[in-house]
């Protein structure tokens, strides 16, 4: 260490001095404060902007702190929270700066109440996608039921008119007041259709069991189910956490995540449920396609009626997967032989499809297929 000495070269060394002082904080302004009363149970976020000596501004992180936080409670990123009905004051402090302002949470009115119940039709089967709409009063003006068939209004006040509205099923209107807790509707429908679109159906009551193709578009998923709801047994949790719960109702299904030129589903008899997204479009009985293809696009084909038995070759991308399939039940169960491409560089596929396959599915990354020989 050097030292400083006087001119003979002793005596007390001189006070070392720091940098000079930055600028300090001079105002301070608390902003995002809400226009109205906090309803209890929300969550708004509070900011500090500050100005400084040197003349700057900018936003920054204060000290803050609550009068009341049984009220409104307050976290170090500012983050408010409305525990009860009530005002409180938000301070923000900064060094030497500080700001102070109100807030204020509004007490629950006595007149509101939810309603929730399920909706089954006449063979007690619940009923999913129902819209449930409130026809008078406030507060929510419609939801619609779950696979499962429940529903949840909110924040209704006073007698309320509540209808029960799905395709295929007459209107059912019933009313509600605040003592109501639960209403619950019963649908009648006509004969099952043999088309729909997306969402959940009922197989028998809504839809008979058999073949259904589809033109869908990217991310079209489906799956057919044994029952109407989703999620572990009562009494078990996720093995690990954060993990999404097991769905057991789930039978088999596919995702589609490239434009198919087709999709084909066998919905069995013993099925309780199918369901499928708006992306996989109208199923119907009847296929889209009835010419036979000269080459094999992305999808799922029928031997025979859409494509010839032969032999077909691909140059095909990474993840490449095709399917020779005796049904289309979407289960392992339904594949004769599949093929993955795992290597990068992709390879030169070759499969020959029996006259006796019910299908063959490929995905994007396959291509096209040629034909280049008979079985």
């Amino acid at each position: 260490m050097v030292s400083a000495l006087g001119p003979a070269g002793c005596g007390d060394a001189t006070t070392p001095t720091g940098p000079p002082p930055g600028p300090v904080p001079t105002a301070l302004e608390i902003r995002g404060l809400p226009e109205e009363p906090l309803e209890i149970g929300t969550v708004v976020q509070l900011t500090g902007w500050a100005t400084f000596s040197d003349g700057a501004t900018g936003q920054v992180d204060p000290l803050w702190s609550s009068s009341a936080p049984e009220v409104a409670s307050v976290d170090g990123r500012g983050f408010v929270f409305a525990h009860a009905a009530g005002e409180t004051r938000i301070t923000a402090t900064l060094g030497p700066a500080s700001a102070e302002a109100g807030v204020a949470v509004a007490p629950v009115n006595p007149d509101l109440y939810d309603l929730s119940g399920q909706v089954v039709n006449h063979n007690g089967r619940p009923v999913a996608d129902v819209l449930i709409a409130a026809l008078d009063g406030s507060g929510d003006r419609g939801t619609v039921t779950s696979g499962n068939g429940w529903y949840l209004l909110q924040n209704l006040e006073g007698p309320t008119a509540v209808a029960a509205r799905k395709d295929g099923y007459p209107e059912v209107i019933e009313h509600a007041t605040q003592e109501s807790g639960e209403l619950h509707f019963t649908l009648v429908g006509g004969a099952p259709r043999d088309s729909f679109g997306g969402g959940q159906w009922i197989v028998g009551d809504e839809i008979p069991p058999g073949r259904y193709f589809t033109d869908p578009e990217s991310y079209c998923r489906w799956n057919r189910r044994s029952g109407f709801s989703i999620g572990y047994p009562a009494g078990r949790a996720a093995l690990v956490p954060f993990e999404s719960p097991p769905d057991l109702d789930f039978i088999a299904g596919r995702e589609l995540r490239f434009d198919s030129g087709q999709e084909i589903v066998d919905i069995h008899p013993g099925d309780a449920a199918f369901r499928s997204t708006a992306e996989c479009g109208e199923w119907r009985a009847e296929p889209p396609h009835t010419a036979t293809q000269e080459e094999i696009r992305p999808g799922t084909w029928l031997v025979g009626a859409q494509i010839a038995p032969g032999t077909y070759r691909a140059d095909a991308d990474y993840l490449c997967l095709w399917l020779r399939l005796a049904a289309f039940g979407g289960g392992q169960e339904d594949v004769v032989e599949d093929g993955l491409v795992e290597t990068r560089a992709g390879a030169e596929l070759t499969v020959t499809i029996e006259a006796s396959d019910a299908g063959f599915y490929s995905d994007a990354e396959c291509g096209p297929w040629t034909r280049v020989e008979d079985p």
